[in-house]
């Protein structure tokens, strides 16, 4: 078994709990769990706050309260998590067909609230089952859920980076490959998953699926990353910060170029080629990439 995952939803207790009548208390609760911890040092790593646990976890509770939905979108999730057991086991094991021989890890995948809408962290997948998105079509619950635990087991053979060590342009290359390399195999991974269930209205299908898209974000990507490269071993400078947000959230460069070069590398190479990047690391992903025309 590659992966075995256990779905943990007891983090929801406490955060309800606090929602309904917040206490210092309950806060000191919160902070306590597994998963409230995980999220934390994600937040850190990633540079999405500065504060200690507790005051991490009220701020996120502030604007969780704001949300009248909430509480709907909760019991939905947890509703469908629990009547979609079967089908998630299917996916997971589906999934496998995508790590490298020899893998053997155990994880968990926490309901979490008010942070991101799925992450990794410390070898575990949290998912905010708050978050609109799965209202929306609850599939993506199911789906996103795969797509963060084919991060842990990436993470696992990839030991993540941590953005407060990152001073230097060669580092920020580092880190653009990496994530390149994650993103674009657990986006693939999982590509004729969404064409089964007819959920391929994400953003990141929809760019990658589109031809024309797609060339543009990949050509985008390769610019940039190329005169970052051309720079080599000089400080980052402050504007350099902006180009993560073109390469995530903005224009999903990153996305959409990995998937692209993992599509290209099992079309040319084989599967097999494409999953033993996944061993050997970004470097290899990209070298395997730019040798499989």
């Amino acid at each position: 078994m590659p992966l075995s995952v256990k779905i943990d939803t007891s983090f929801i207790v406490p955060l309800l709990q606090y929602l309904s009548k917040p206490s210092k208390e309950l806060l000191i609760e919160i902070t306590k769990h597994d998963a409230a911890i995980k999220t934390h040092k994600h937040a850190l790593r990633f540079q999405k706050t500065r504060k200690s646990i507790g005051p991490f976890w009220k701020d996120i509770m502030k604007q969780l309260s704001k949300n009248k939905n909430l509480m709907n979108y909760v019991k939905d999730g947890l509703t469908y998590l629990h009547n979609e057991t079967n089908r998630f086991n299917k996916l997971l094991t589906d999934l496998w067909n995508y790590f490298p021989e020899g893998t053997n890890q155990r994880s968990i995948l926490y309901a979490i609230l008010g942070y991101d809408i799925g992450i990794v962290s410390e070898g575990t997948a949290l998912l905010n089952l708050g978050h609109p998105e799965y209202n929306k079509n609850p599939d993506e619950i199911l789906l996103m859920s795969m797509h963060e635990l084919h991060h842990v087991v990436y993470t696992a053979y990839n030991p993540i980076f941590d953005l407060n060590q990152v001073h230097r342009t060669n580092q920020l290359c580092d880190v653009i490959k990496y994530c390149t390399h994650m993103e674009g195999l657990a986006i693939y991974s999982i590509l004729e998953q969404r064409r089964t269930a007819k959920a391929l209205n994400n953003r990141d299908y929809r760019l990658f699926l589109d031809d024309r898209a797609r060339k543009k974000r990949v050509s985008e990507f390769f610019d940039i990353f190329t005169k970052l490269e051309i720079r080599a071993d000089t400080p980052i400078h402050k504007n350099d910060w902006k180009i993560l947000d073109r390469m995530s959230d903005r224009e999903r460069l990153w996305y959409v170029t990995g998937a692209h070069m993992a599509q290209v590398i099992e079309s040319n190479l084989g599967r097999n080629q494409l999953i033993e990047t996944m061993r050997l690391g970004p470097d290899d992903f990209f070298k395997t990439y730019h040798e499989s025309f």
